[in-house]
């Protein structure tokens, strides 16, 4: 590797043959993957690809998104240059693409296990470290900047889910697990929480109802942990026969009161 050598305006990190890979991402924190391939002599893989990953929202909670500027000053042949990170103050997916700045000065030089590039969204307080992810070469940001796009669907899904449940019965039935669904493919990877909140009619006694009101949230907070929501998003609360979805006399059986009520927040 004795070709790698500096580009004027690039940020290197230098990591000897056969350093250690980046350390792997264990816990719950977002982090992100990049990777440039096929680096031809002089272009120094300025396009790219990565992944965010948002653990910290649910199971297999992954963004794609495109990176210019990554990999700088690369000048030989070379079919793959890899880094990762961990990603802080990230509260929307929509902070996430923009433009990003070093922080670490125009030659500065990170030697190898010493310490990782951290770059910071220009827009907002976004910011990660990366260090290499493949051992024997070095790699650095064009310019000290590089730009990410990841294009996003808009949050138009619904906000509120009625879950309708039969007569003394606490199980998500085949109608509710369908909503739920759709649910959890709109929601799980957005940066929101969940209330789970029971209710019931007004027919059986009214201590009875509070406890089946409570049986119906938490089969509905189970269904979500199951599908992949991370556990501390949801909050649940139960309601018995108080507030009705619709008004009727005491001792009334009435399907549409005997709901679960999933709220976006």
């Amino acid at each position: 590797m004795n070709a790698i050598r500096h580009t004027a305006g690039a940020l290197l990190i230098s990591l000897a043959a056969g350093a250690a890979p980046a350390i792997a991402q264990t816990n719950t924190a977002p982090w992100v993957d990049m990777e440039s391939t096929s680096v031809m002599v002089g272009i120094g893989g300025q396009k790219g690809d990565g992944q965010l990953n948002l653990p910290n929202l649910g199971s297999n909670c992954v963004y794609p998104f495109k990176v210019s500027g990554f990999g700088a000053g690369i000048q030989v042949g070379l079919s793959k240059i890899a880094a990762s990170g961990p990603v802080k103050n990230l509260t929307r997916l929509e902070e996430f693409p923009g433009t990003y700045s070093a922080t670490q000065g125009v030659d500065a030089t990170i030697v190898a296990g010493s310490g990782n590039i951290s770059m910071k969204n220009n827009a907002n307080n976004v910011s990660f470290d990366l260090a290499s992810k493949t051992s024997g070469l070095s790699f650095g940001v064009g310019g000290q900047r590089l730009t990410i796009e990841m294009p996003l669907p808009p949050a138009n899904a619904p906000r509120a889910y009625v879950l309708e449940f039969g007569f003394n019965k606490n199980w998500v039935n085949a109608d509710s697990r369908k909503k739920l669904s759709e649910l959890v493919n709109s929601w799980k990877c957005r940066f929101v929480n969940l209330t789970v909140v029971g209710h019931t009619d007004t027919a059986g006694k009214e201590s009875d109802n509070l406890n089946l009101s409570e049986l119906r949230a938490i089969a509905v907070q189970d269904y979500l942990i199951g599908a992949g929501v991370v556990p501390s998003r949801i909050r649940k609360d139960v309601s018995g026969e108080q507030n009705l979805q619709v008004q009727t006399a005491q001792g009334v059986r009435l399907r549409n009161n005997r709901v679960a009520i999933v709220t976006i927040q």
